[in-house]
């Protein structure tokens, strides 16, 4: 039998449901999303100098409502990695080198081409217009959205035998290079002995005469003191490297209108702050390692990319198409 007691007991606990249930509908919604930008590099590098940039102009542009948060240091695992977990949602957005994306989007070896292009502001140029369009509707594909495109570098010889002033003077060196086709390609082009080697190794392999030289850009070379074990660097620039932002394509396609247009602001912004702070990077490192004591060579380049030109006939066709190559190709 329901006594007056329990009927109290039903109002008051009736009373608290009611409260907390208005409480729930009064409260607003979350206002903030955080966006995680992992890179695979160091704190204060180039990448993340842009992924730090992109986390404040989001705050900034959206008024708080996008919160950027950075992870460098491959805190959040390697390029590969990163990337799927992108695709998935799993991760926000990521700031990476250009090269892991031919995993997902085979036509962009095309960027991986020798001298392919005549420098950065060409190619940057191409990758705001026609061609990063293909690229970008490839990757939205894989569930990849291309935010925008960065300088990353180009890449150079070093050696700690002589100058290398035409490609036969790479003739019989050992020179290590990422286990990337077309950069073994390159080297064995010139007339060098390619060998594949991970990057943490390469200082030992040089202290200890294992490889005679390497390639990379300046902006990596330095910062590894590969200037301790090598004497000669030598400026061919034979690949230009981009950084790519990319974010989950599903999360930039929920966004209401106004947060799309601010997040593709933010992005080219940072990105653009980060290709001129890797430039600036490049002439400064370049003079510092001349400063250690390496002598610094720029050759004339005409028979570099004639010794190189034939490489990219081993792609046109399977990696990329031969329009998308002629774009370029044919680029002012």
């Amino acid at each position: 039998m329901t006594t007056s007691i329990d009927r109290l007991r039903r109002h008051l606990l009736g009373a608290a449901f009611g409260l907390l249930a208005a409480g729930f509908a009064a409260a607003p919604a979350a206002a903030q999303t955080t966006i995680r930008i992992p890179h695979c590099c160091a704190a204060g590098s180039h990448f993340d100098v842009g992924a730090k940039r992109f986390a404040e102009l989001l705050a900034e542009k959206t008024g708080g409502k996008l919160k950027g948060e950075v992870f460098p240091g491959g805190q959040l695992g390697q390029e590969t990695e990163v990337i799927q977990n992108v695709q998935m949602g799993s991760i926000e957005a990521t700031l990476i080198g250009h090269d892991p994306l031919a995993q997902f989007a085979p036509e962009t070896t095309l960027l991986s081409q020798p001298y392919l292009f005549r420098d950065h502001e060409q190619a940057l140029a191409l990758l705001q217009g026609d061609l990063g369009k293909a690229f970008g509707e490839g990757l939205r594909k894989k569930g990849l959205r291309v935010l925008a495109w960065g300088d990353n570098g180009a890449r150079v010889y070093t050696n700690s035998k002589h100058a290398i002033d035409k490609p036969a003077d790479l003739k019989g060196l050992k020179i290590r290079s990422p286990q990337s086709p077309v950069n073994l390609a390159v080297t064995g082009a010139f007339g060098g002995i390619p060998v594949a080697m991970p990057y943490g190794e390469v200082y030992t392999a040089l202290q200890q005469g294992t490889i005679d030289g390497q390639e990379n850009a300046v902006i990596n070379i330095y910062p590894a003191r590969l200037y301790e074990v090598q004497k000669h660097m030598t400026m061919t620039n034979h690949l230009l490297s981009f950084t790519v932002l990319v974010m989950n394509d599903r999360l930039f396609a929920s966004l209401p209108a106004d947060q799309q247009k601010a997040v593709q602001e933010a992005a080219s912004e940072a990105i653009a702050h980060q290709s001129r702070f890797a430039a600036q990077q490049a002439e400064e490192l370049t003079k510092k390692m001349e400063a250690q004591g390496v002598k610094v060579s720029r050759p004339d380049l005409a028979p570099f990319r004639e010794a190189a030109l034939p490489i990219h006939q081993q792609y046109i066709g399977k990696s990329f198409s031969k329009d998308l190559y002629e774009m370029v190709r044919n680029a002012k």
